[in-house]
């Protein structure tokens, strides 16, 4: 069944801060929240397998983080890791909730270790996904763009994005590569993910959430990483071609309330889109764990 055959979640918008954060919610409120957050050059659409699983289990938010997809905000506002955040957590205790599950992937893995940084009361449980961590920041894929996108001018950013070939193409940006079977990854996503894009707006904001990426922001949270004593989950394709299996090894040592890496047999770099039930079963063993105490 093609992956958007009954159509596409919708967001909901809600004002936090400097932005009107676009929001994909499900669930009963009540029921453990879990926070969900995305990477480059997604947005909260990634985790509509998992929300659909999880939708009776859970209180599922899922938030298009500043600079992508579909919040609105100034392309001049801060968007690093930290400023993402704090944001986030001012948003979550608006809602009323105090503590959530927080599950990262990529960029949103080095949004998620900020948290459990800064406000590890905050975080009740702890599941990164192909996470940015440690030094591995920027992949050479994001490198290149970077270095494109370094320079001012939407154009610019265009090209890096390939923008002008993008119509019917599911290889966009490494979409090809970061799947490890093509089949798994609908053409028609790709473009829901490349949409937010295609406006200059929408560009500048991305190139400045791309630009704001910096391994100084992982490497502090290492510390953190060591002394939370939650339960984790770390979780990750042995094909991802953009960032080793052995960052989640490393990510597993250093996380106390990790048993160990779950390793996704033929799964790239989107396991949200290739594998869900892989984070689905880790957000549910992190769940438990919570509610048992360990």
């Amino acid at each position: 069944m093609p992956a958007v055959a009954h159509g596409l979640p919708l967001k909901a918008h809600e004002r936090v801060g400097p932005a009107d954060l676009a929001v994909l919610e499900e669930g009963q409120e009540g029921a453990p929240p879990v926070l969900l957050l995305h990477g480059f050059p997604t947005h909260a659409v990634l985790w509509r397998k998992v929300v659909g699983a999880l939708a009776d289990e859970a209180h599922l938010l899922a938030p298009d983080l500043l600079g992508l997809g579909d919040t609105v905000v100034s392309p001049y506002e801060d968007f690093s890791a930290p400023m993402q955040a704090d944001l986030l957590l001012e948003w979550l205790t608006d809602r009323g909730i105090e503590r959530a599950v927080v599950v990262g992937h990529e960029q949103g893995g080095a949004v998620a270790q900020q948290m459990v940084s800064t406000h590890p009361e905050r975080v009740a449980g702890l599941v990164l996904v192909d996470s940015v961590a440690y030094d591995n920041w920027p992949i050479p894929l994001a490198a290149q763009v970077m270095r494109l996108a370094r320079t001012p001018g939407l154009d610019v950013l265009a090209y890096a994005l390939d923008l002008p070939r993008r119509v019917g193409s599911n290889t966009l940006l490494g979409f090809g590569r970061a799947v490890h079977d093509a089949a798994a990854l609908d053409p028609d996503v790709v473009e829901e993910y490349l949409r937010p894009v295609l406006t200059a707006e929408g560009r500048e904001r991305a190139r400045r959430f791309l630009l704001a990426g910096d391994d100084r922001v992982t490497l502090e949270c290492v510390p953190a990483l060591r002394a939370y004593d939650g339960p984790a989950a770390v979780v990750w394709g042995a094909d991802d071609v953009f960032l080793s299996p052995s960052w989640g090894t490393r990510l597993v040592d250093d996380l106390a309330g990790a048993p160990g890496l779950a390793l996704v047999p033929f799964c790239g770099h989107l396991v949200p889109e290739e594998a869900p039930h892989a984070v689905v079963d880790a957000v549910r063993d992190v769940l438990a764990r919570g509610e048992r105490g360990g």
